[in-house]
């Protein structure tokens, strides 16, 4: 195993104490409880579970592949990204999706998924690193939770999280799945905000550097597949969504003063965990 400084200590850490991953059941996981026992349920409650909620939906459309190895490597990478994501309340779940649609998506609470088909377009571990670091941004800046005013009280957009751990039936369970029918659009079709993709795309950038990874290499991705994510189709600007972001990769890339930092690309073991 080719060695990058001290990022190895931090995987092989984490390696240990990952020895299996139940991604799907976690995601598919209903908290069993009456509607009286959540009635002050608190906003990251809310949060996590709406995320199971909408897992349960992505798995809906896509099994995970079968292939252990990957996904505790992809866990590895994903958990080391978290480590640094400021959100400790949080446990970060990593799947890969069996299709070789080349996209990749994270639902509230710390759950994502990339496709193995992405997976396949990328060439190394710091390309992997960019992507995890983009989809962890867009949990940690709560993108979907505040578009949709995910609440863990009644006056939620939701109808108060509370009446779907209950699994109450009625006008407020029709207001969860109005919910989590839109959270869906966003992730499968429209797509996130062009600010909320610029912003994912700055913390994920920065959050892969910290962690050792090259800061290029989102970049060198996304411009490898442009099709790779679903473009805001409410966005009216003068340039195309993607030079938009190629744009403000770019500034970020200054602003840090990262623009010209050679940092860890792991392209080795990359190709030893995902293309054996």
């Amino acid at each position: 195993m080719k060695t990058i400084g001290k990022f190895i200590p931090v995987l092989l850490i984490l390696g240990i104490m990952l020895t299996q991953l139940a991604f799907a059941g976690e995601a598919r996981k209903r908290i069993s409880a009456s509607k009286d026992e959540f009635s002050d349920i608190s906003d990251i409650e809310a949060e996590i579970v709406f995320g199971r909620e909408l897992s349960a939906r992505i798995l809906g459309n896509y099994s995970l592949i079968d292939d252990e190895e990957i996904i505790k490597y992809v866990n590895l990478v994903g958990k080391a990204l978290a480590l640094y994501a400021g959100r400790p309340e949080l446990e970060f779940y990593f799947g890969v999706l069996d299709t070789d649609e080349l996209n990749a998506f994270a639902t509230p609470g710390g759950y994502v998924f990339i496709t193995n088909g992405a997976l396949m377009k990328m060439d190394n571990e710091a390309q992997l690193a960019g992507v995890l670091g983009h989809e962890i941004a867009h949990v940690v800046k709560k993108h979907v939770v505040k578009e949709l005013h995910i609440k863990g009280d009644e006056g939620s957009a939701a109808g108060g999280i509370a009446g779907l751990i209950g699994g109450t039936t009625g006008t407020v369970r029709v207001a969860l799945d109005q919910a989590l029918d839109d959270a869906t659009n966003i992730l499968f079709n429209r797509g996130y905000k062009i600010a909320d993709e610029i912003e994912a795309d700055r913390v994920g950038i920065l959050l892969a550097s910290i962690v050792g990874y090259d800061p290029l290499a989102l970049k060198e991705f996304l411009s490898s597949v442009r099709s790779f994510e679903v473009e805001d189709k409410t966005y009216k600007g003068e340039h195309p969504v993607f030079e938009v972001r190629m744009r403000e990769i770019d500034k970020t890339l200054n602003e840090h003063g990262l623009k010209n930092v050679k940092k860890a690309k792991v392209r080795d073991r990359f190709y030893e965990n995902v293309k054996k």
